[in-house]
């Protein structure tokens, strides 16, 4: 077991992979003495450490957040968005004005991030500030605000995606405003409360960590939206073809117990192909 001291020093090593290791052992440390190493981290030159690092400092909220608010406003272009993925996974409102100060940032990912983690944090007396996303030149960055509106969910923030969509004549840009509208008007019927923002990297991401032979990383990010009790079958299926892979006889059974459980009540039929699997194990 690496300890916290030789995990902070790991994190300067030349090799990524030594990195790697650093970032995994230090995953469920509580120790406030990473803060400021993991800070340094959000700026490796490989993404995949930077994702690692922020998402490890966002596990520890507030505590990390004055420090990495002073970093951020430090920083320019990816090494601000990285620690902005942070904050954003921090759920803290001192965030809130820190986003709103550069949702004209010159980089489009840092504006990205900082319109999305208003809306996540409803921040609702930021709605004209949320709102200039909608001019973006970065299409990334107007689909953030649409769902950034949505997120706020007030009569003005649905007028505003409402509106979008008159005026876009890409369908899948009107697709994500009526998806955004049918949120909004969820959180309003529930008396205007946000379900707790997914923590689950998008399955294109994972697949990328894939690719580059890191199936333990991969492992890891799809294990988050078991967590979360996906309704969608792809990410039981890349678990248990992975862990078939590393020959992990007990976490592939589970994850296929789990997948059938949730898949034959949210959508029934997708169970299927995990029964099958399931049966030719036993």
């Amino acid at each position: 077991m690496v300890g916290i001291d030789e995990a902070i020093s790991m994190l300067k090593d030349e090799d990524v992979s030594v990195r790697k290791e650093a970032i995994k052992s230090l995953e469920r440390v509580e120790d406030e003495a990473i803060i400021e190493p993991l800070i340094e981290a959000t700026k490796d030159e490989k993404p995949v450490i930077r994702l690692g690092a922020a998402e490890i400092l966002g596990n520890f909220g507030d505590v990390a957040v004055d420090k990495l608010i002073d970093e951020f406003n430090k920083e320019t272009g990816v090494n601000k968005r990285f620690l902005a993925v942070a904050l954003q996974k921090t759920g803290s409102k001192k965030a809130i004005d820190c986003f709103a100060s550069v949702v004209d940032d010159e980089d489009f990912g840092v504006r990205k991030v900082a319109i999305r983690g208003l809306g996540e944090l409803q921040a609702a007396d930021k709605l004209d500030v949320i709102a200039k996303g909608l001019d973006d030149v970065d299409a990334g960055v107007r689909t953030a605000t649409i769902f950034a509106l949505g997120d706020l969910a007030t009569p003005e923030s649905v007028a505003l995606i409402k509106k979008a969509r008159r005026n876009e004549k890409d369908k899948d840009f009107k697709k994500y405003c009526n998806k955004a509208i049918k949120k909004a008007e969820k959180i309003i019927k529930a008396g205007g409360k946000l379900t707790p923002a997914s923590k689950a990297m998008p399955m294109s991401q994972i697949k990328e960590i894939e690719k580059t032979g890191d199936l333990e990383a991969a492992i890891k990010a799809y294990e988050v939206h078991v967590k979360e009790k996906s309704e969608k079958d792809a990410p039981y299926k890349r678990l248990a073809m992975l862990y078939r892979k590393t020959n992990d006889y007990d976490n592939e059974v589970r994850i296929l117990k789990i997948a059938i459980e949730i898949l034959s009540t949210a959508k029934p039929g997708k169970e299927e192909w995990f029964e099958k699997r399931l049966s030719k194990m036993c």
